[in-house]
């Protein structure tokens, strides 16, 4: 057995270390996507078929879907029922940490010295994707194919027979199984011009297996184009399918963002440094430019930079001796990975960034306690619900209850987003009209929710006199019509009164949540005691002392205006990383 030499070793280890010290907090996989799949796992089972139509939605319910992860679907279900949603955020971690152990083996041991600086700066932009989602397969698998690409060209054919297999899983697993040819196509290229020529012949034979056995999918042919049809019909801009440069133009601060350009930076500066050195090869060139590109396409790929290009930039500068005092900066990075892990599992980076993280390995459902109420009432249908929860109300409530949208734009009309979702937020004239026909009894609604037309539709809904509010907490709001009110024995919430001491929150993140929405309805002194208590938990927080600088600011009291003043200082200590 080939030991791995001790600098590597510590090295791969202490890599492995910072980056678990981030994966090692509160999931909010349920926030997003993760109940939807539970439950499509479970009618999948059930039924003995994938369905081909949208099914949760009483707006479309005959809409076609082309379901692209069935597999992850079945994997979360069966683990939720057998093994707990704990375990498999454990999992989730080993699944992802197996991934970069992959992905940094691959570097040859000439190049090992660099590894270290070079990884501590790529290795940030992992922090964008840690949740449970059908993406972590397409990490492994992408680290998976890398490898057996480096192993056939070192002659080791072995793995690359397993490729096939590999494409067979991840084409109903995710839908970023095109990555894998993507990867396989640079090492033809590579081969070809190199004039390996036998090597070649037995890629491409591989490649062409791999796409017939991409063809065994529920959907045939279609699933398997469906990564280049997908966006036809998309009528919701998701921030995740957005470029970091679109979202910068909107104000869209993202820490994540500063690495991911320092790390373009490096794909290029290795890219004329091999070049200049001679040490750029085909193989590196376009690797670094696959990473590169996906990552500039959308944030959802961040960390392809990792998977795809980290090992390339790393061998582009080229092997070298390295002389003594270059371990002095060595063992400086070692101890700034060091610091920074201990300031992620000490918890204080989240406290610092007002984030409701906790150190632990455990979900966490924000929707949850308005979906109890909800269900505990048995209130009525139809239900307004919002994009970003209808995938755990599906999850809790189907298939009792039908959501009117949920998070698969892909599963809607392109025209009902643009002609009915979003103008009935924007627009009270048109939510009357609809209002009219559908008739909707409840609305429930994750108030965090930042676009533009729900924080007007949050604005007007709420002083709509037809409507009574009767559940509040740190992520939603849930709303009757008046008359249900007295026939469910609810009771009913008015903004203007609510206080701190309602709630009994442990830490101050949610205080800040409630403060945030009743200021952007326009309740000022609810919103200030709500940022008040935050602050008598967390002095220092960013966003607490930004919003009363905010409110005192607006004052012509001089005493006002100089607290204005000393919280808006307080306001600028946020962590910038």
């Amino acid at each position: 057995m080939k030991l791995i030499p001790p600098f590597k070793l510590a090295t791969l280890l202490l890599l492995l270390f910072f980056v678990a010290s981030f994966l090692v907090r509160t999931d909010t996989s349920f926030d997003q996507d993760l109940g939807r799949h539970i439950k499509l796992g479970e009618v999948i089972l059930n039924s003995r078929e994938v369905p081909k139509v949208n099914l949760f939605s009483y707006t479309n319910p005959e809409f076609p879907v082309v379901n692209h992860h069935y597999l992850f679907e079945i994997f979360v279900y069966l683990g939720q029922q057998f093994i707990v949603v704990q375990a498999l955020l454990w999992l989730k971690i080993l699944i992802i940490l197996s991934a970069l152990g992959v992905t940094l083996s691959i570097v040859r041991k000439s190049a090992v010295f660099l590894t270290l600086p070079l990884s501590y700066i790529f290795l940030h932009v992992l922090r964008e994707r840690t949740e449970l989602r059908p993406e972590i397969f397409s990490f492994l698998f992408t680290a998976l194919t890398l490898l057996a690409m480096e192993k056939l060209e070192s002659g080791k054919r072995a793995l690359v027979f397993s490729l096939p297999l590999i494409q067979l899983l991840w084409v109903s697993t995710h839908i970023y199984f095109p990555v894998g040819f993507s990867i396989q196509a640079v090492y033809l290229i590579s081969f070809y011009v190199k004039k390996e020529f036998k090597l070649f012949k037995l890629l491409a034979g591989v490649f062409t297996v791999s796409v017939i056995v991409s063809l065994l999918n529920p959907n045939g042919l279609q699933g398997f184009l469906y990564p280049l049809t997908v966006f036809g019909n998309y009528g919701y801009n998701i921030a995740e399918n957005q470029n970091l440069f679109l979202l910068e133009s909107l104000n869209f601060r993202d820490p994540n963002f500063l690495f991911v350009k320092l790390s373009w930076a490096l794909i290029i500066i290795s890219i004329f440094t091999g070049a200049f050195r001679h040490t750029l090869s085909v193989k590196n060139l376009f690797l670094c430019l696959l990473g590169l590109m996906l990552s500039v396409i959308h944030i959802r790929s961040f960390p392809y930079l990792v998977f795809i290009s980290l090992p390339g930039v790393i061998q582009n500068f080229g092997s070298f001796k390295a002389p003594k005092w270059l371990y002095i900066p060595i063992g400086i990075v070692s101890l700034l990975i060091i610091g920074e892990s201990i300031f992620y599992l000490s918890g204080e980076y989240y406290k610092y960034s007002d984030r409701d993280y906790k150190v632990e390995v455990n979900s966490i459902e924000h929707i949850k306690k308005a979906t109890d109420f909800m269900l505990a009432n048995d209130l009525p249908q139809p239900i307004f619900n919002n994009f970003d929860i209808g995938s755990y109300i599906i999850y809790r409530g189907f298939p009792g209850y039908k959501v009117f949208v949920d998070g698969r734009p892909e599963a809607y009309p392109k025209e009902f987003f643009k002609e009915v979702y979003i103008p009935i937020q924007e627009d009270p004239k048109a939510f009357q009209s609809i209002n009219e026909k559908i008739k909707f009894q409840t609305i429930i609604f994750s108030y965090t929710d930042q676009t533009p037309w729900a924080g007007s539709f949050l604005k007007t809904i709420t002083q709509n006199p037809d409507w009574s509010i009767v559940f509040i907490d740190d992520f939603m709001i849930i709303l009757v019509k008046n008359d249900i009110v007295t026939q469910k024995n609810l009771v009913k919430i008015t903004l203007e009164n609510l206080t701190p001491e309602s709630f009994r929150f442990s830490d101050h993140v949610p205080y800040l949540k409630l403060s945030i929405f009743l200021l952007n309805t326009g309740y000022v002194k609810p919103a200030e005691a709500f940022a008040k208590k935050s602050l008598e938990i967390f002095p220092d927080s960013p966003i607490g002392n930004l919003i009363l600088a905010n409110i005192y600011g607006r004052s012509t009291d001089f005493l006002q205006i100089s607290a204005a003043q000393d919280h808006y200082q307080k306001s600028q200590g946020n962590v910038w990383w």
